[in-house]
Formats: structure tokens, C-alpha cells, sequence
């Protein structure tokens, strides 16, 4: 039986991705149609037509490729002619549809310039594996991309093209680049911020910028060159990128601290955002607080202790002090006027910290303000801070003390190696008595008394190896102890008053392992190295306010004497108080 001859009638198609930069190493499109047009003159195709696209294969919703299956469906034609089966689909769906058409006669043939697959079982098996790659290498690329863009989230940089006023770095190798801020807009930018924040009204902003100012965004290929629109500004208002936060990707929950300039400060930021009300689209409750995350405990119910944040504006018309909740971010509920057409309303941010209540609610303990808070481990800060001269002559003392140290171990290292070394002659020796063959009737040394000897034997060895083991572990310990102590107090207060929340978080959890709030009042369950640097700061002498500048030298000798004498001072005397 003679085989039906088909005529083909071929689709050219060709295809790159220009929504992303997944596909730099397929051929472009210039180069494809060139292959094409090849294959084309070398077996004498019928091409009714070369379809090329510029879209990701990624995801399903091509126009062009859906309308070359249409045109195969309606069967104009019966072929295609590509560069390689990962030009036509990089989804389960769009392949689902070529091997559909397949099964059913309407597509004859896929050709590309190394293979062709038709309508049998090994070649669509073939296509179908072929299809399978192209989705796990894209798939695969997708999650490097997407892991190297969190990455780039977590250390500040926001992937995506940078707003008003910063411009993409687009000289450091990719994965690397920083947002800088554009010279030419972001003293602009930085403007907006503070006029709106002292009353001026948008509509008189967007004048400035447009007339007076004559800013024009940054001209790119096909946009930009333009001034700033009413809505523009709003969104530059409302953007949190400004004062160093972002969230990514946008609507996932996922905010991070920005590592580029800041345009606003985080407080003048949120003010703005009182004042727009619901304009604003940023949540103020995306607030890193300090003291949270159960590094603090309720001191009646060990719940969490959590933190919240409350709003208040003083009506500039009726004086009066108003909060802003929920349901009213807008207007006084005084007078009805509205924080937009208050002029220059003042606006107070209180953080508090409280029991969270979830192992009682009913919990009656009260929340103590933020500052408050800070004020009382300031306070303990203050006793454990120790002075420059003290700290010099601390660590000399550690370094006098360390080679004392060192030559006691060698001594004592030597006896327990001697009383190591004898305890295993002796051992040695006792079991040569028991084998000895003067001791065969057990006369020297009967079995009850090698046993008992043996044990005794034993035990002190393996006392005396634990020694040795112990010697250098314990010196480490002492001297890790005393760095841990004089690192955390030297310019503890400082860093604290003048730190960002890490340091604060930092200071306070150095404070204690076992934080509780009670009555609006910090418990510390300090370690024992706070009650030895309390102990130090009580025993040092306050002189120095009586010494003059030029008897700096005998102060200096005053105080140091004073130290090497004072037993509380010296390494491995400290004791913790009952």
C-alpha cells in the first residue's frame, strides 16, 4: 500500500525574549531568520510566511504564537520551520497544544537545522523531552534570578528600576549594583519632602517644580524629559524607598532596610503620612521596634512583651489633642477640619512597649513609653561604664596577669604530667606482680586486692588526663569571660545613646538572658561579668575633678596604684554578690 504524500506548508517562527535577561545566549533574532531562510533555499521549502516575536516564553499569552496554532488549527498550514524547540514554548501549555495538534494530523512536522519531528512516537517523544528541558532551564533560571534578587533585597540594594531622584548603577557587575542618588534631582526631591512637611500644599509644589524650579525627570530612550505630575508627587510622598525602606516584591509583606541615602527622615516621613491620611498607601505599622521578639517577658505572665505605636495631632484651629485611629486619619474630631487644610499641624509619635497578653488576657500590667524605657538601661549602662584610664590599665593588668598565668599552668601542667606518668608505672608495675611467677598462687598478690588496686589505679589516671585536658579550657574561658566584659563596657553608654536599633537590640540583650518588664520597670538578669564591672565602678576612686590638667602623670600614677591594690580588681578575685 502506497504512503499518502502530504504537501507541507511551513510557519516559519522565531523567537526572543526581550522582557528579561533569561535568554542572552539565544541567537538573535536577525540570526535565526538568516538559519531560516537557510533550511529554507537548501530542501526547497514551502514557507507561507516567517512569524518572529519578542516576548518570554516563560509564561503562556504569546499573540503571535497563539496565532500561528490558530492558523495550523484552520490548516493554512501543516509545518514549522524553527531555530530550536525552545523558541517555540518554555511552558507545559504551549507544549501540551504543539503535541496536541500532532495527535491529531493537523501539525505534520516541526523542523529546525539539526532534527525533524514528526507524527510518531519516537519523535514525539523526542520533541517532548525537548520541551521538558527547555522548561527545567528556564525554571532553574528563574530561581537563580529570583535567589539572586532577595539577595540583593537583603543587603539594601532594591532590585527594579530606581524612582525619582536615584539613578541604577549600571557600571559594577551585575548581582552588585548599587542605587545611587542622581546629583541633578535629589536636592529636589529632598525639597518636596520638607515643604509639604511645613505646610505647603502639593498643588503649590508641583508649581515650584514645574516653573521655578524647571525639574524635568530623566530622559530615557522612549520617556522621561518631562516635569512632575500632581499624581507623581503624591507617589514620591507616599514612597517609603525615600527613607531608606522598601518592600520586595511589592505586595509579598517582605520590607527591608534600603542601604542607599535617604531623602527624608523615618520620623518627618511618617508625619507626611498622617497628614496625606488615606493618600498614603504605606502602612506605618511597618516599624522595626528594638525590644520585641520575645527578648522580653511580661513579669506577671511571661507573655511577650510587645510593641505599638500611636498617633496624635494637635488641631491648629481648636487646640484640641486628637488621636489618629483607623477609622480616623483625616480630620479633627474637635472641629471636623481637615490635617490637610491645618496649617502646619503638629503631629506627636509615641512607641510604647506592653504585655502582649496571649498566655493572659487579662493581663493588667501597663505599657511604659519607649524613652522611658531607654532611660532606665541608660541608668544601668551608667554603672557598668568604666573609664579610659581604667580601661588601659585593665588590659595591661591582663597581659601581666596572662603570663603570670601561663607560667603557674606550665608548673602545674609539669606535676599533673609527672603524677600522670608515675600513676601509669604503676599500673605497669602491678601488672607485672600479677603475672610474676613467684605470685602464681596468688600469694603477692591475690585477684580481690589486683582489682581493687587496678580500679584506684585507673581512676586516677583518667583524673589526672581530664586535668590536662581542663588547664588550657579553663584559661581560655577566663580570658573569653574577661574580653567578653570590657568589650561590651567600654563606651557602652555612648554607642547605645547614639546607636541604631541593631546596636540598642544588641546592648540591651548583652544586658540579660532573662528580661522582664513589671510595673513599667526593666528586670535584669544580669551576668555575672555586669556584677563584676558594678563592682569595679563602685571601687573605683572619683579624683579626677580635684587632680589639675598638669598633675595628669602623678594622677595617673595615683590611679593606677590605687587599682593594683584593690583586691576587686584583680582578675580571678571578682566574685559574684549575694
Amino acid at each position: 500500500m502506497e504512503e499518502k504524500q502530504i504537501y507541507l506548508r511551513y510557519l516559519g517562527y522565531a523567537r526572543k525574549s526581550s522582557e528579561d535577561n533569561k535568554e542572552r545566549q539565544a541567537a538573535s533574532l536577525p540570526e535565526q531568520l538568516y538559519v531560516l531562510e537557510g533550511i529554507k533555499a537548501k530542501h526547497t521549502l514551502n514557507v507561507v510566511e516567517v512569524l518572529q516575536e519578542s516576548k518570554s516564553a516563560h509564561k503562556p499569552g504569546r499573540e503571535i504564537f497563539n496565532n500561528m496554532l490558530a492558523r495550523i488549527e484552520s490548516g493554512e498550514a501543516n509545518a514549522i520551520l524553527t531555530w530550536h524547540p525552545n523558541r517555540l514554548c518554555r511552558n507545559a501549555l504551549d507544549a501540551g497544544q504543539l503535541l496536541y495538534l500532532m495527535d491529531e494530523d493537523k501539525l505534520v512536522e516541526i523542523r529546525t537545522p539539526s532534527r525533524t519531528y514528526r507524527n510518531t512516537p519516537e519523535d514525539k517523544f523526542m520533541l517532548t523531552l525537548e520541551f521538558g528541558i527547555s522548561k527545567k532551564d528556564s525554571d532553574d533560571k528563574s530561581i537563580v534570578v529570583e535567589r539572586g534578587l532577595e539577595k540583593k533585597a537583603r543587603d539594601g540594594w532594591r532590585p527594579g528600576v530606581a524612582p525619582q531622584g536615584y539613578l541604577n548603577d549600571k557600571t559594577t557587575e551585575s548581582g552588585f549594583r548599587k542605587v545611587l542618588t542622581d546629583s541633578e534631582r535629589f536636592p529636589f526631591i529632598q525639597k518636596i519632602f520638607v515643604l509639604f512637611h511645613q505646610g505647603t500644599a502639593v498643588v503649590e509644589i508641583h508649581r515650584l517644580a514645574k516653573d521655578i524650579w524647571h525639574y524635568r525627570s530623566r530622559q530615557k530612550k522612549r520617556s522621561g524629559g518631562k516635569p512632575l505630575s500632581l499624581s507623581m508627587i503624591y507617589k514620591i510622598l507616599t514612597n517609603p524607598f525615600y527613607c531608606k525602606k522598601f518592600e520586595y516584591p511589592e505586595g509579598s509583606g517582605k520590607w527591608y532596610e534600603g542601604a542607599h541615602e535617604p531623602a527624608v527622615d523615618q520620623k518627618i516621613f511618617d508625619e507626611i503620612q498622617v497628614k496625606l491620611g488615606r493618600r498614603s498607601q504605606y502602612k506605618l505599622q511597618h516599624h522595626n521596634f528594638a525590644y520585641t521578639g520575645s527578648m522580653v517577658r511580661c513579669g506577671s505572665c511571661s507573655s511577650s512583651v510587645v510593641a505599638e505605636q500611636k498617633w496624635q495631632c494637635i488641631c491648629t484651629k481648636c487646640k484640641l489633642k486628637f488621636s489618629l485611629t483607623k477609622k480616623n486619619k483625616e480630620k479633627c474630631t474637635g472641629c471636623g477640619t481637615l490635617i490637610k487644610n491645618m496649617d502646619d499641624p503638629t503631629i506627636l509619635h509615641y512607641i510604647y512597649y506592653r504585655c502582649g497578653r496571649k498566655r493572659n488576657p487579662s493581663c493588667r500590667e501597663k505599657a511604659v513609653r519607649v524613652d522611658r524605657l531607654e532611660k532606665q538601661i541608660d541608668e544601668t549602662l551608667s554603672q557598668i561604664e568604666i573609664s579610659p584610664l581604667f580601661m588601659d590599665w585593665a588590659v595591661r593588668q591582663i597581659i601581666k596577669d596572662n603570663k603570670q598565668e601561663k607560667t603557674f599552668q606550665d608548673d602545674t601542667t609539669e606535676n599533673i604530667k609527672r603524677g600522670h606518668s608515675d600513676c601509669r608505672i604503676k599500673l605497669n608495675n602491678l601488672l607485672q606482680l600479677k603475672i610474676s611467677p613467684a605470685n602464681q598462687d596468688g600469694s603477692l598478690l591475690s585477684d580481690e586486692q589486683y582489682k581493687v588496686q587496678k580500679e584506684t589505679l585507673e581512676a586516677e589516671l583518667k583524673g589526672l588526663g581530664k586535668q590536662l585536658m581542663g588547664m588550657d579550657e579553663r584559661l581560655i574561658r577566663a580570658n573569653d569571660q574577661t574580653e567578653k566584659a570590657f568589650t561590651f563596657a567600654t563606651r557602652a553608654k555612648e554607642r547605645f545613646a547614639n546607636g541604631d536599633i541593631k546596636i540598642k537590640r544588641d546592648i540591651f540583650m548583652g544586658l540579660g538572658s532573662h528580661l522582664t518588664l513589671k510595673d513599667k520597670i526593666v528586670g535584669f538578669d544580669a551576668p555575672e561579668y555586669i556584677y563584676t564591672l558594678k563592682k569595679m565602678k563602685e571601687a573605683e576612686p572619683i579624683i579626677a575633678e580635684r587632680v589639675a590638667p598638669e598633675n595628669q602623670p602623678e594622677y595617673t600614677h595615683q590611679m593606677e596604684t590605687y587599682f593594683a591594690s584593690s583586691s576587686t580588681l584583680l582578675r580571678g578575685r571578682e566574685s559574684r554578690p549575694a
